[in-house]
Order: structure tokens, then C-alpha cells, then sequence
């Protein structure tokens, strides 16, 4: 068995994965309060394990934790052993999400491909198509400007990050909602329609993962396929 972990800036995501399909995924925060339920995996028979972390900070706890519980030495995935051109000014800033992200749209054949990884930032990443990665946007994520607007506004509260009904909100959630969470599938659906105008590539194929991927996905315009253990897979490619 194959143990997949995503260190993100807001959340771990683990998969366990054997006999061709992933059997377990396991949510935790990005924080040092992880091991009673990072432990639980101890229960599977993993055999290998692999890390994508864009938090240095964490890595190392990880790979500590993994010999410990496991007894195993995880592969650290890097831009340098990922074996994925990255056709950018600065190939070693590609956060290793994102050339998993790369990885897994290039297994697939579904090239070339755009990529909207809707978590803790929303990127954007683009694949041409020989499966080399190109560049792309990074915004603030959903949760991060929402949390930002309410910290600036002394008179808005926290709010449920749920899409409403309608745009136009009659009280100071339902407006909050509306600013945020429509605000956010109109601008994913906007940055698809920019990048899909600027390489003018006649057939594509754009997929969508991350956190918020789900929740946004149904409401979203651009013809896509969502993807929601596209980083893992690409984890998996790289393993």
C-alpha cells in the first residue's frame, strides 16, 4: 500500500491507496496536532510512502513521523526528481503541488490541460500539450479572503462559506455569501476563460480539485471534470 501525503498550507491530506483505487483519505490541519490521528493509519500495511509539502516547516516533522509510525523513509517530492519540465523563470518556486497537479492530468493523456486547485490559495495551472507545465495564476483562496474581509470589517461577523440561493443577499450573511462564494465561481470561471483565450489551444481539457473544488464545481459555466484526488494521484505518478 501506497501512503500519499499533501502538506498544504491550511490542511494534510493522506491517501492510502492499493489494488488501483484509493481506500482511505485522512483531512488534517496544518498544525503540530496531528499524531493521534496521523497514528490511525497504522492500521493499514503501508509499504511506501510520498510527500508533496509546499511548508518546509512541516516536512520534516512528517518524515520523522513516518519512520516512526511506519518504519519507513518517505520520498520527498522535489521540482529537481519529479521529472516534469517546468517551462517557467523559475523552475525551483513551482510549489510541488502543482507539478503533482502536472503529473497526474500527464498519466491521464489529457493533454493539454488547465488545472483550477481550489484550497487554501487557488492556482491555476497550465499544461501544454507535451505534459510540460507553463505557468498559471495564483489567487487568494476562498477561506483566506473571506477570513481576511471579516477581520477588516469590525461590524461583519464569520459567516458559513455556503453558496446562496441568489446574488442579491437581504441581510449581512446572505450578502457576505454572495460577495464570497458566487464571487469566487465567477472569478474561477473568468480566470478558465482568460487562459483558454491566451493559448488559443482549440481542444483542452480543464479539471478541478482542491478543498473547495466540490462545493464549487456544480455552479461553474466552464465545461470541466472534477477531479478530487487529482494531487494524490500526482503523488502517486511521482512515488
Amino acid at each position: 500500500m501506497l501512503l500519499a501525503i499533501d502538506i498544504g498550507n491550511t490542511n494534510v491530506t493522506c491517501g492510502v491507496h492499493d489494488k488501483k483505487k484509493w481506500v482511505h483519505t485522512l483531512r488534517l490541519p496544518s498544525t503540530l496536532d496531528f499524531w493521534n490521528l496521523f497514528s490511525s493509519l497504522n492500521e493499514f500495511k503501508i509499504s511506501r510512502v510520498a510527500i508533496s509539502s509546499v511548508v518546509p516547516a512541516l516536512t520534516s516533522v512528517y518524515v520523522e513521523s513516518v519512520r516512526n509510525i511506519f518504519h519507513l523513509d518517505a520520498h520527498i517530492i522535489s521540482p529537481d526528481n519529479a521529472g516534469i519540465e517546468l517551462m517557467v523563470d523559475s523552475p525551483n518556486e513551482v510549489g510541488t503541488d502543482r507539478i503533482c497537479n502536472v503529473a497526474a492530468v500527464k498519466a491521464l493523456g489529457k493533454l493539454p490541460a488547465i488545472v483550477g486547485d481550489i484550497g487554501s490559495a487557488t492556482n491555476y495551472d497550465v499544461v501544454d500539450k507535451n505534459g510540460a507545465f507553463i505557468g498559471g495564476a495564483i489567487a487568494p483562496g476562498i477561506e483566506t479572503a473571506a477570513q481576511h474581509l471579516i477581520e477588516k470589517a469590525a461590524l461583519l461577523k464569520e459567516t458559513a462559506l455556503v453558496l446562496p440561493p441568489k446574488a442579491i443577499g437581504t441581510n449581512t450573511e446572505a450578502n457576505l455569501q454572495s460577495g464570497i462564494m458566487l464571487g469566487a465561481v465567477d472569478l474561477v470561471d473568468g480566470m478558465f476563460q482568460r487562459i483558454i483565450y491566451e493559448t488559443n489551444w482549440k481542444n483542452y481539457h480543464i479539471f478541478v480539485t482542491g478543498g473547495f473544488g466540490k462545493l464549487l464545481s456544480p455552479h461553474l459555466k466552464t465545461k470541466h471534470t472534477l477531479s478530487p484526488t487529482l494531487t494524490l494521484d500526482g503523488i502517486r505518478q511521482l512515488a
